[in-house]
C-alpha cells in the first residue's frame, strides 16, 4: 500500500562549522512521526584549508567520525566508538571492487598507488600492504582545479553517509519518533586532522609523457590513457607552484643531474583531454630522452605537508524521508504503548580497546563485554602510531587490521573454549593470500550479524579476527566476557605494538511504555 512520504532536512543544531575533536549533534522531533531508516542519510559539507598539497580522505568521509551516539532524554539508545575503523572493516567485506568504485562518487574514496618502474624498486614503498586494489578507486577529492592557485582549488564537497552499522538507520521497519520522543544523534569527529585526511595519492605516482623530453623543453604533454589516479585536470595532483623531477624509462631514481622544475601554467584539452604543463628551467642535457615526472615539492616549494592544513565541516545536515502511514497504523500503535508497551531491536556494535606489545609471541585480549543477546564480534589489531601527512603516504592513519605473521588464535567465552582447537593460519604464513579455516569463521561471523560476504579481497590486508556467537541467526548473552589467544609465528612478533579495537555485534531492545523509554542490552 502506497504512502504519502517526503524528505526534510534537519541540520545541525549546535553550530555550523566543525573542526577536529569537535560534536555534531542533531535533533530528530516528535512531531516528524514515522521516518524510513533506508533512505535517510547524514550529508557533511567538507573542506579543506591551508594546504599545500591536494588533499583527500584517508579512506572515505567515515575517516571523519571517531564515535556516533544516540540517546533519548539521557537514556543512552547505542553508542559506537572508532566508528571509521568500523566502517573501513564492513566496506571491504560487504562490497564488491564494482560497487566500492560506485560509491567512491558520492563518498570521497581514493585509493592509495603502489608502482614499479623497473619491478624491483616499489614507489611508495609502504603502501603494498594498504590497498589490493591500486589507483581503481578515483573519488572525489577535497581540492579541485589548481590552475590558477591551490587555495582557490578547494571546495566545499557534499558527501552522503548511509550510517551503515548504527541500529536507529538499519531498522527493517519505520522509526516511529511519534513514541519514541525527541532522538539526539552525537557524532564526534576524529581528534586530529591527520586521523582524517592524506595527501591525494597520485601526488608521488609516476606520470608518463607523451612523447619524451627533448632538451630545451618548457612543457610537458600528458594524454589521459597515461593518467596514474586521476581522470581530468580537476581531480589531478598537479597544482600552479609545485616543483616536479623527471625519470627516465629503466628506473625510478630521479635522473641524476636533473633539474627541480617548477610549475607554471596548467590547461586540458577540451577535444583531445591532453594536459599541458608549463614549467621552468628548460630541460637539459641529462634529462633529454626521459619520459617520466614525478612531484617532488608543494605549491610552497616545500617537500613537507603544511603543518596547518585541516578540514572543516562546513555544514551536516540530516536527511530524513518522512513516510505517513494509515491513522489506523498509528493508533493501533498508540494502544499498544499504553496496555502492554512496544518493543523495539536495534542492532548495535559496541567497542572495546586494548594493546598488544611488540615482540611478544602469545598474547591474550580481554574483551570485558557482558552484554545480552550478542550475535558476532570482531577484532581489529590496528598499527599503533601518531598518525602524520606525508607527501607519499608512508605515516598516513592506518584503519587497516594488521596480520603481522600470526600463526593461530583462539577464542574464550565465559569458561568454553572455541573452536576446540585453535584457527590456523599456515597459508597466510607461506604467503598465500587466503587461510581457508580463517575464511571460514570470519564468513560465519559476518552472516551472523547480517553483513553480506561479497568480497574477501583484503582477507590478508585488512586482517580481521571474526566469531559467531550464535547459530541460525540467534544470540547468546555474554556473562562472564571473552578473551582472544593469539601465538605469533616469531619471538620477534609482532614487530610493532598494535592497537586492538573488538566490536562485538549486539541487539539492544528498546522498551516505550507509559512510564517512557527503557534500554534492554
Amino acid at each position: 500500500m502506497p504512502m504519502d512520504n517526503y524528505e526534510i532536512v534537519s541540520p545541525a543544531e549546535n553550530q555550523t562549522n566543525f573542526l577536529a575533536g569537535q560534536t555534531i549533534r542533531f535533533n530528530i522531533p516528535r512531531n516528524v512521526g514515522f521516518w524510513d531508516p533506508h533512505t535517510s542519510y547524514l550529508r557533511l559539507q567538507v573542506a579543506v584549508e591551508n594546504m599545500n598539497y591536494k588533499m583527500c580522505f584517508v579512506d572515505d568521509v567515515t575517516s571523519l567520525i571517531d564515535m556516533i551516539r544516540v540517546s533519548h532524554q539521557g537514556t543512552t539508545i547505542l553508542e559506537t566508538t572508532n566508528y571509521n575503523t568500523l566502517c573501513k572493516f564492513m566496506k571491504d567485506y560487504s562490497q564488491s571492487l564494482s560497487v566500492k568504485q560506485k560509491n567512491a562518487v558520492h563518498d570521497g574514496s581514493c585509493d592509495y598507488i603502489v608502482q614499479s618502474l623497473d619491478g624491483a624498486n616499489w614507489n611508495p614503498p609502504a603502501n603494498g600492504s594498504k590497498t589490493v586494489t591500486s589507483g581503481c578507486l578515483h573519488g572525489q577529492g577535497l581540492n579541485a582545479d589548481a590552475s590558477t592557485t591551490l587555495a582557490a582549488s578547494a571546495k566545499d564537497c557534499k558527501f552522503n553517509l548511509p550510517m551503515s552499522g548504527i541500529g536507529l538507520f538499519d531498522m527493517p521497519q519505520l522509526c516511529p519518533s511519534i513514541v519514541i520522543g525527541d532522538i539526539l544523534v552525537e557524532i564526534r569527529l576524529v581528534q586530529q586532522d591527520a586521523d582524517a585526511l592524506k595527501v591525494l595519492p597520485s601526488t608521488k605516482a609516476y606520470q608518463k609523457a607523451n612523447a619524451a623530453f627533448t632538451q630545451g623543453d618548457t612543457n610537458v604533454v600528458i594524454p589521459p590513457h597515461e593518467f596514474v589516479g586521476f581522470t581530468n585536470l580537476a581531480d589531478s595532483p598537479f597544482a600552479i607552484g609545485m616543483e616536479f623531477r623527471t625519470l627516465a624509462t629503466a628506473g625510478s631514481v630521479q635522473t641524476a643531474g636533473g633539474q627541480v622544475h617548477q610549475i607554471t601554467a596548467l590547461t586540458q584539452a577540451n577535444d583531445t583531454g591532453n594536459i599541458r604543463i608549463d614549467f621552468t628551467n628548460a630541460i637539459n642535457a641529462n634529462e633529454a630522452a626521459d619520459e617520466f615526472l614525478v612531484l617532488v615539492t608543494g605549491n610552497d616549494q616545500q617537500l613537507a605537508v603544511a603543518g596547518a592544513t585541516r578540514f572543516v565541516v562546513k555544514r551536516a545536515d540530516m536527511m530524513l524521508r518522512v513516510v505517513r502511514p494509515p491513522q489506523e497504523y498509528v493508533e493501533s500503535m498508540t494502544r499498544k504503548v499504553l496496555s502492554e508497551g512496544l518493543e523495539i531491536d536495534i542492532n548495535a556494535y559496541t567497542a572495546y580497546q586494548a594493546t598488544l606489545q611488540s615482540a611478544i609471541k602469545a598474547q591474550t585480549v580481554e574483551i570485558p563485554s557482558f552484554v545480552a543477546r550478542a550475535k558476532s564480534v570482531f577484532t581489529i589489531p590496528r598499527v599503533q602510531n601518531a598518525p602524520a601527512l606525508t607527501n607519499n603516504g608512508a605515516t598516513d592513519a592506518n584503519y587497516n587490521g594488521q596480520y603481522e605473521n600470526l600463526k593461530n588464535y583462539r577464542w574464550q567465552i565465559g569458561t568454553r573454549y572455541v573452536p576446540n582447537q585453535p584457527i590456523e593460519l599456515d597459508q597466510f604464513l607461506g604467503n598465500l593470500h587466503f587461510s581457508a579455516q580463517h575464511i571460514v569463521e570470519i564468513e560465519k561471523a559476518l552472516v551472523a550479524a547480517n553483513i553480506p560476504v561479497r568480497s574477501l579481497l583484503k582477507a590478508k590486508q585488512n586482517f580481521v579476527c571474526g566469531r559467531a556467537l550464535a547459530k541460525h541467526g540467534g544470540s547468546v548473552n555474554l556473562d562472564a566476557g571473552m578473551r582472544l589467544y593469539l601465538e605469533y609465528n616469531e619471538a620477534n612478533q609482532p614487530t610493532v605494538p598494535l592497537d586492538v579495537v573488538s566490536f562485538v555485534n549486539h541487539i539492544n531492545r528498546i522498551v516505550i511504555g507509559q512510564n517512557g523509554l527503557t534500554v534492554l542490552g
